[in-house]
């Protein structure tokens, strides 16, 4: 399942940031092409295997807006974290108290 700044671009086209990389969820079982070379991260997330039961190729847009609040209570690239969470708010994206919490622990 793709996540992060390229899910982000996916769901809305007009996201003024160009992914430098694509980070996707261990489980992505769809082949492409990658004429870019663009790089990817794997990442390990039990939650959402449990969360969607199976992993969706993208990740939903409220489940990303939920993913990147999550991400703020670390210092790791906050303020673009940070930029992200407004954008997604801005377009309309709904928190999801349920895998918040779930995602913190």
């Amino acid at each position: 399942m793709i996540i992060g700044s390229y899910a982000i671009k996916y769901h809305f086209p007009d996201f003024p940031r160009e992914p430098k990389d694509c980070d996707y969820i261990d489980g992505l079982k769809i082949k492409f092409e990658n004429p870019e070379n663009i790089k990817f991260a794997k990442l390990e997330n039990p939650v959402f295997n449990k969360y969607y039961g199976y992993l969706p190729s993208f990740i939903g847009k409220d489940e990303l807006y939920t993913l990147k609040i999550s991400h703020l209570f670390w210092d790791i690239n906050w303020e673009k974290h940070m930029w992200d969470v407004q954008f997604l708010k801005d377009k309309g994206c709904k928190f999801i108290p349920d895998l918040f919490y779930k995602l913190y622990n």
